[in-house]
């Protein structure tokens, strides 16, 4: 889900570069046919508050969705197993939340550079969204309340996004290198990293899941163990 918000927040970044640069150089010109115009753009408030509003919101949703299982994955008493993820999956998702953060912070610096004063709520919002990538991270690492947890009804694994896996309507479980499949009797087929799990408890995690999806009704291929 983090994907589909950082595809969109991408997509109305990059259309609204164009349109800062012509405003911030106060120069006009034409982008695959479209007239870009500078300073006397005459609706460069509205656009830009709209655009400001727009990735507001779809930074908010994606924040929302992380924080909200953060809370959720520290409710030890839902699980049946419950785990902290692994050192290794801590170290990449520092350094995917440090790039993200700085990315954010680069680009609000460069809105605040290149727009006049009254549209500075769009840097602004850049700057939200660097710090939240920050705070969360601090709060998901350094506090350790990053995790995954296995209840009757799903997976739980939360890092630098939220993922649940229902295991209603399973017809496969796989694992592959570093990865586990979840394939259904529909044809969708769901993955996560196997690295989430410490090494030390991913047979343990096998354990209750194949006490939940009963290995006699969903075929589990890939593992070490025979089920």
């Amino acid at each position: 889900m983090n994907r589909f918000y950082n595809i969109w927040i991408f997509v109305f970044t990059f259309l609204t570069f164009p349109f800062a640069v012509a405003v911030g150089l106060n120069m006009d010109f034409t982008l695959l046919g479209i007239r870009i115009p500078g300073e006397e753009f005459a609706y460069k408030d509205l656009f830009f508050g709209i655009v400001s509003g727009i990735i507001l919101v779809l930074s908010l949703l994606r924040s929302s969705k992380k924080w909200m299982g953060i809370r959720i994955i520290n409710q030890s008493d839902k699980f049946r197993f419950t785990s902290k993820i692994s050192s290794e999956r801590k170290s990449r998702v520092v350094l995917y939340n440090l790039i993200e953060a700085l990315f954010s912070l680069l680009i609000g610096f460069t809105f605040l550079y290149m727009l006049p004063s009254s549209v500075i709520y769009l840097p602004l919002v850049y700057f939200l969204m660097g710090a939240d990538f920050l705070i969360n991270t601090l709060v998901g690492v350094s506090w350790d309340n990053y995790g995954i947890g296995l209840t009757k009804k799903a997976i739980v694994a939360v890092d630098r996004d939220a993922k649940v896996i229902y295991l209603k309507g399973l017809k496969c479980i796989s694992k592959h290198q570093d990865t586990l499949y979840f394939e259904y009797k529909n044809g969708l087929i769901l993955h996560f990293p196997t690295n989430l799990i410490p090494a030390q408890k991913e047979d343990a995690f096998i354990e209750v899941l194949k006490n939940i999806a009963d290995p006699d009704k969903v075929y589990y291929s890939g593992f070490s163990q025979e089920f």
